[in-house]
């Protein structure tokens, strides 16, 4: 028996609500989709964490109207339980960026001619590290990021390409510049 929407709901409602949890845990930010730069593409995925909400609330709002019977009613509750476990870890998240700020954490993220960085600083708990990247962008605006190396942290730095050398030079404590290959690097 199928009751209020009809069975097109039905799955329209189950596939929302797996689509949104495979993004959530899985994919990384926005469908693992690589446009523009990796800070926009943070920025995108940290506001749509609201809408991802409501997305979430609404389906499974009419997932629970409806009324079924046999396997359907299974997967309803199924559905629903990690409808509810989308719910709380967007939850998790959305209170993180309110009270950590998501703006200050888009920082992390630099690209400087055809060189991005991202700084992995998770605090106290652990190590900070720097991550270069070869950044190279197509005619659609699509990126890839080919991973040059990893550095411990280095607190403020510069960096710059010099004759296929990618020069990180290091703001304080009077140490000396990395210089990393790039022969083999390119778009």
């Amino acid at each position: 028996m199928i009751g209020v929407g009809g069975i097109g709901l039905f799955y329209f409602n189950i596939l929302l609500i797996s689509v949104l949890l495979i993004d959530t845990l899985f994919l990384g930010n926005v469908f693992s989709l690589q446009w523009h730069s990796p800070k926009m593409m943070y920025l995108i995925s940290a506001y749509l964490v609201p809408v991802k909400f409501l997305l979430t609330v609404l389906a499974l709002a009419l997932l629970r109207r409806t009324v079924l019977s046999g396997w359907r009613n299974l997967v309803c509750h199924t559905m629903s339980g990690l409808a509810v476990i989308q719910l709380v870890l967007m939850s998790l998240v959305g209170v993180g960026y309110i009270f950590a700020g998501f703006a200050p954490l888009s920082e992390q993220f630099r690209v400087q001619g055809n060189i991005a960085v991202y700084t992995a600083d998770p605090g106290a708990m652990g190590r900070a590290y720097h991550y270069f990247s070869y950044f190279c962008r197509n005619d659609f605006g699509f990126y890839r990021l080919t991973p040059i190396s990893r550095l411990d942290w280095l607190g403020d730095f510069t960096i710059s390409e010099q004759q296929a050398e990618l020069v990180i030079t290091p703001l304080r404590n009077n140490t000396d510049a990395v210089r990393l290959s790039l022969i083999g690097y390119s778009c």
